[in-house]
């Protein structure tokens, strides 16, 4: 292992929007019940900003509405579809690409399709739990202070540099020597 190790957040970092309900729509196909589903996905959406329900809370209802019950490999087929439509953006190109040492991406997106737009990479993302092979819930939501477990847990407690496009990732930026908050596709450097 090197000495440097870099850390990237996913969505509006590496992407310039969020990905999750992407895969969901991707999942649900033609499912006549999508619309409705994203609908109570919406409301869930307004309780979370308003300080109702957390994060995980917010992610159980939508594992809830789309994915729960669909088979593993189902889904290992849907995220390969759906990593194929993901564009990333300039940071990816200009930073995560020319990026030398130990480069992470860590996000609270699903690990099941992120592996698949990094190949080879070192990726962290949220994970499902299974039963009888069909998806039942949440497993590890890889958002905010989990970020930060996850990585003392690997034993990495330095980061070189981080970049992220959210004060969730505060944990890790107490670990990190050097921040770079990203605000539509544009770098500042926090620390």
């Amino acid at each position: 292992m090197t000495n440097s190790v870099v850390v990237f957040d996913f969505d509006k970092t590496l992407t310039d929007k969020d990905t999750l309900f992407g895969f969901y729509r991707t999942v649900a196909g033609n499912d006549r019940l999508f619309y409705p589903k994203r609908i109570i996905l919406l409301a869930a959406g307004v309780l979370y900003k308003a300080g109702l329900i957390n994060n995980s809370t917010l992610k159980r209802v939508g594992i809830s509405l789309f994915l729960k019950g669909r088979n593993h490999e189902e889904l290992e087929v849907s995220a390969r579809k759906y990593a194929e439509q993901i564009k990333l953006n300039d940071i990816y190109r200009t930073h995560y690409v020319n990026t030398d040492g130990e480069k992470w991406v860590v996000s609270a997106s699903p690990e099941i399709y992120l592996k698949y737009l990094f190949p080879g990479e070192y990726v962290a993302g949220t994970r499902f739990t299974y039963s009888s092979d069909q998806v039942k819930g949440l497993d590890i939501n890889m958002f905010g202070p989990e970020k930060k477990c996850f990585f003392l847990k690997m034993g990495i407690t330095n980061i070189t540099e981080l970049y992220t496009d959210s004060m969730t990732d505060k944990p890790l930026m107490d670990i990190a020597e050097s921040v770079f908050i990203i605000n539509q596709g544009k770098i500042n450097q926090l620390k």
